[in-house]
């Protein structure tokens, strides 16, 4: 009886650090400055900056407005390989392989702290056209962004 109490008592007392949403944010307030695009795919930009604001808007512990945190990205590369031919046509390809790359820096206490600079945050897919080979590259857009817009508020948001 008295273990099964010492146990009770261990977790209760154990788990009462817990916080829903993981450990509190390192900043109350975050800017997502416009995505920069530094390649030659249009539109991308707009895309990307409205997942990362979408990405730390769901995040409880944090806010979108100026005064905090101050992030700044920039579309990098875009990357797109042919990694298989078809077996009926060498010129075509069955399967290729898409890269995002969007470099980011992130500073807080009014410049004054600096996260991360520079850092790259990378979203790879791999995809086989089945008609149209750009409409099957532009699907891929959305959960690329959104890959890298979670990448990017994970590292934002994580303990440092």
């Amino acid at each position: 009886m008295r273990s099964r109490l010492s146990l009770a008592l261990l977790l209760l007392t154990g788990c009462s650090a817990y916080r829903l949403g993981g450990p509190p944010a390192p900043f109350k307030t975050i800017e997502v400055v416009a995505v920069r695009n530094a390649t030659s795919r249009t539109g991308v930009h707009a895309a990307l900056h409205t997942r990362l604001a979408e990405a730390f808007a769901m995040d409880p512990r944090v806010r979108l407005g100026p005064g905090g945190a101050r992030l700044e990205a920039e579309l990098i590369s875009f990357r797109r390989e042919a990694l298989s031919a078809r077996v009926d046509d060498a010129r075509d390809f069955a399967s290729h392989r898409i890269t995002f790359v969007m470099r980011c820096t992130l500073t807080a206490e009014g410049g004054a702290k600096t996260v991360f600079r520079d850092r790259d945050f990378t979203a790879v897919y791999v995809y086989q056209p089945t008609g149209d080979t750009a409409a099957g590259e532009l699907s891929l857009g959305p959960a690329a962004y959104a890959d890298i817009a979670s990448q990017v508020r994970e590292a934002a948001l994580s303990a440092w």
